[in-house]
């Protein structure tokens, strides 16, 4: 399965810990942008892609192979044990 930008989107501004507004002010959009974008009426152009995964960089989410954003946080690594 794998995980259209409207999921994406509203799955890191949760991440975050974002209300719509103000995760649409930490990206320089309008907030009707931002719902456009979480609804699937559009999607963000590269430039604002860019800033997505920056944002995410920035915030330690990490994404599965599917696509699906996830805090790295919630890792756990797991090593063989001697």
């Amino acid at each position: 399965m794998t995980f259209n930008d409207s999921t994406r989107i509203r799955v890191i501004r949760a991440i975050i810990g974002l209300d719509s507004k103000s995760f649409a002010t930490r990206l320089g959009i309008a907030a009707s942008t931002l719902t456009n974008w979480e609804k699937g009426r559009s999607a963000p152009q590269l430039p604002k892609r860019q800033e997505l995964a920056e944002l995410c960089q920035e915030h330690g989410i990490g994404f599965t192979p599917s696509g699906f954003p996830f805090p790295i946080t919630d890792c756990m690594l797991f090593k063989k044990e001697d």
